[in-house]
């Protein structure tokens, strides 16, 4: 799976995951991000779902290493079917994964179905020629990202009217003539069930055709990104436990919303005793109508831990700082101890597959 980055595959992931265990099938999952400390791979994990990650860059470039988490999975979990979500500013998959996979890939894995999601309302912007919150660069990686889908996944409809869905799907459809194209709300189970019956189908062609890709863009548009990561400890009453996580979402949001760069991806993952609650922002969301931040509140405990994982456009350096500074203040001003556990930052280089193949 691919798609560019808040497009929603992990919330498919975990509901697809869910209909082929009550099925009687054994599911696998491996994640993959730019960051360190993955808030995808731990919320899979509290969830019950045996995952595996590939951090620190994308599969092209570690396709050794997807190998070994291929290797790793199988042997302890034995899965008949495994989902493995690419990092969403990544493409060029065909010629860097599903062919490498196909020609020089043992029989243990048979790669089945290249589906590419996007976020309903991005796409509908795109389509109609209005302006992006994101630079030229980066979005030449989302266009390179639909061109290679062997199914694109018109995902987070449930955020559209009924008009705009069928404005967004019928454009699509004339602007991408020929292309596998399926609307989807990833919460509804029964369109999950049709996109699992249409990727497992015997009909489904895997796309075989490499993409003509200038890989200077494309490096220009990773270079933009800036990926930090933080893990926080806080201590503070259990009264307000689930207070004190939400408004410090709500500042780690604001403040870098402020920082002169434009946000492509936050994900919180907040974690008090046994009780978890994810929480995604992307550009086009507004914090004041999140449900997941009543899901936090709700949290109880005098301690909590808190995963940051920020995916903006802009300045690395900037960002970093920018983002311990809120940390630190809130801390300050809400008398709250908050200690960082681990923290990791980057900003992608050039890409270097580790196998191309092309047409």
């Amino acid at each position: 799976m691919g798609g560019f980055l808040g497009s929603g595959k992990t919330t498919a992931i975990i509901q697809a995951a869910r209909l082929l265990i009550a099925d009687g099938l054994r599911v696998g999952i491996i994640t993959n991000e730019q960051g360190k400390h993955l808030v995808d791979t731990a919320f899979l994990r509290k969830q019950g779902l045996p995952t595996l990650e590939v951090a620190g860059g994308c599969f092209c470039c570690h396709l050794d290493d997807f190998k070994e988490r291929l290797d790793e999975i199988t042997k302890r979990f034995n899965p008949q079917v495994v989902f493995a979500e690419s990092v969403g500013s990544c493409t060029d998959l065909v010629a860097t994964v599903v062919k490498p996979f196909i020609y020089y890939q043992n029989q243990s894995f048979q790669l089945t179905s290249l589906s590419v999601f996007t976020d309903s309302r991005l796409l509908l912007r795109y389509l109609r020629r209005q302006e992006l919150p994101f630079s030229d660069s980066i979005i030449y990686i989302f266009e390179k990202q639909i061109e290679e889908a062997g199914l694109l996944v018109i995902n987070k409809t449930d955020l559209l009217s009924v008009t705009e869905v069928d404005e967004v799907v019928q454009t699509a459809r004339l602007r991408f003539p020929g292309k596998n194209i399926l609307p989807q709300n990833s919460l509804d189970e029964s369109q999950v069930i049709k996109w699992l019956s249409h990727i497992r189908s015997p009909g489904f062609a895997l796309p075989k055709s490499s993409l003509i890709l200038d890989y200077d863009a494309y490096a220009a548009g990773e270079g933009r990104f800036a990926w930090l990561d933080r893990e926080l400890e806080i201590d503070v009453s259990a009264s307000a436990l689930g207070d004190t996580a939400a408004a410090l979402i709500r500042d780690i949001n604001n403040g870098l919303l402020h920082a002169e760069a434009c946000l492509a991806h936050l994900k919180f993952l907040v974690s008090s005793g046994d009780e978890s609650v994810k929480v995604n922002i992307t550009a086009l969301d507004d914090t004041a109508n999140l449900a997941d931040l009543a899901k936090v509140r709700s949290l109880s405990g005098s301690q909590l831990r808190l995963t940051v994982n920020a995916m903006f456009e802009g300045d690395l350096k900037m960002l970093s700082s920018k983002l311990d500074n809120i940390i630190e203040k809130f801390a300050h001003e809400n008398g709250v101890d908050i200690k960082v556990k681990a923290r990791f930052d980057r900003a992608p280089g050039y890409p270097h597959p580790t196998m191309r193949i092309t047409n």
